[in-house]
């Protein structure tokens, strides 16, 4: 099982969006609707940034995503949440026998401190965050490297994601993909194989394909 974070493990969708644009209105800049930010999470803070200034510095962009990082240590970890239902899914998954990895765009030492604050100790096996990988989501990388350190073939992987950029990713890593419907993406998308709308609908359509 490979779990994206925002949106589809932890209800955190609305802080990036809010955490960016607090970072582009402190510097003067067009702050970005929901969907703008919603439908790009997962990849790197610089692309984001970029959405209110096309022409922006590579020395601005890193220096707009160290703030980012520093308010979201401060105020967004300490206050993110599980969704209602992860928490148990995790744990009847991995109790029937599934090895688990997360694959965010967050860093993975960030993803780490989220999930094991929020109480999974042994549920998650890799912590695998976009900082590891050379290419962002919707590239493979982040997937491969997870099914390389688990020790799985690609068709035995399940990528799990709210958005078309976890579902790409999984598609062209060949792994199989489902999408979770409370996230950003509402509908479904082309590059899913499936989807749940709840969580008991995921883990019954994980648990008929393992």
């Amino acid at each position: 099982m490979l779990w994206d974070l925002d949106g589809t493990l932890t209800d955190s969708v609305r802080f990036v969006v809010d955490t960016a644009n607090l970072i582009i209105a402190r510097h003067g800049g067009r702050e970005l609707a929901f969907d703008e930010v919603g439908r790009m999470t997962g990849l790197p803070l610089e692309s984001i940034f970029r959405l209110s200034w096309p022409e922006l510095s590579a020395e601005d962009a890193l220096r707009y995503r160290d703030e980012y990082r520093m308010r979201y240590d401060e105020h967004v970890i300490p206050a993110t949440r599980l969704f209602r239902g992860a928490r148990t899914t995790l744990r009847l998954l991995r109790r029937a026998g599934l090895r688990q990895a997360t694959v965010t765009g967050k860093r993975a030492a960030d993803c780490e401190r989220i999930l094991r604050g929020l109480g999974l100790k042994q549920e998650i096996e890799l912590y695998l965050g976009g900082d590891l990988v050379r290419e962002p989501k919707p590239a493979p990388d982040l997937a491969l490297l997870a099914i390389e350190r688990l020790g799985i073939e690609p068709r035995e992987a399940i990528v799990v994601g709210d958005t078309s950029t976890d579902m790409k990713m999984g598609r062209s890593a060949g792994a199989r993909t489902l999408q979770v419907l409370w996230g950003y993406e509402r509908e479904r998308v082309p590059e899913a194989d499936a989807t749940a709308r709840t969580w008991v609908e995921l883990r019954d359509r994980i648990l008929s394909q393992v």
